[in-house]
C-alpha cells in the first residue's frame, strides 16, 4: 500500500494515504474533478497525456488507472510509447503528447512553436485548463511515487472519478 503505517487501503491507495489529511484531500478531489470537466478540456485528450505523463515517470500505479468516459483504447494506450508516428492519434492528440512528453523532465523545454501547435487545435482558455492538468499529472505520479503508493488497476467512470479520487 504505502510506507504511511497509518493509511488505509481503502477505498483506493492514493486515496487513504490523501485521507489522513482529509481537509487537503477534499481540495484535491474538487480540483481535479473540475479539470475534467467537458467544459475545459476533452477528456480524451486529457486521457492521453495523464497516461503519457505516468509511462514518462514509470508510475504503475497511475497507469493501471483508466478513465472510461475519456473513450482511449487498449491499442491507443499501447501506441502511447510511439505516439509520434502512431496513426491513431489526430494531430491536436500529437501537439499535445508533445508539451506532454516534455513536463515530467523538461518543462523549460516547451518552446513557442509547441504552444503554436496545441493553440491550432484549442482556444487560449483550453491552453490554460490543458497546461494545469498536465502539471498536476506529473505531479500526481511524484506523489505517488514518493508516498509508495501501490498499483491498483480500475477503471472509473465519469471524468475524473466524480465520487472518488483513485
Amino acid at each position: 500500500m504505502s510506507w504511511l503505517h497509518s493509511a488505509s487501503p481503502t477505498p483506493t491507495p492514493l486515496e487513504g494515504a490523501l485521507g489522513l489529511r482529509p481537509e487537503l484531500l477534499e481540495l484535491y478531489r474538487d480540483f481535479y474533478r473540475r479539470l475534467w470537466s467537458e467544459t475545459l478540456v476533452a477528456p480524451r485528450l486529457l486521457e492521453l497525456c495523464r497516461l503519457r505523463i505516468a509511462i514518462a515517470h514509470d508510475c504503475e500505479a497511475e497507469r493501471a488507472i483508466r478513465h472510461a468516459t475519456a473513450r482511449v483504447t487498449d491499442a491507443e494506450v499501447a501506441a502511447l510509447g510511439r505516439w509520434r508516428t502512431a496513426e491513431c492519434f489526430a494531430p491536436g492528440e500529437r501537439a499535445a503528447l508533445t508539451i506532454a512528453d516534455k513536463m515530467p523532465w523538461a518543462p523549460h523545454a516547451v518552446t513557442d512553436d509547441d504552444v503554436a501547435a496545441l493553440r491550432a487545435h484549442l482556444s487560449d482558455r483550453e491552453v490554460v485548463a490543458f497546461m494545469l492538468a498536465l502539471a498536476l499529472f506529473d505531479v500526481q505520479c511524484r506523489l505517488r511515487l514518493a508516498l509508495g503508493v501501490a498499483a491498483q488497476p480500475a477503471t472509473v467512470a465519469a471524468p475524473a472519478s466524480a465520487a472518488v479520487l483513485y
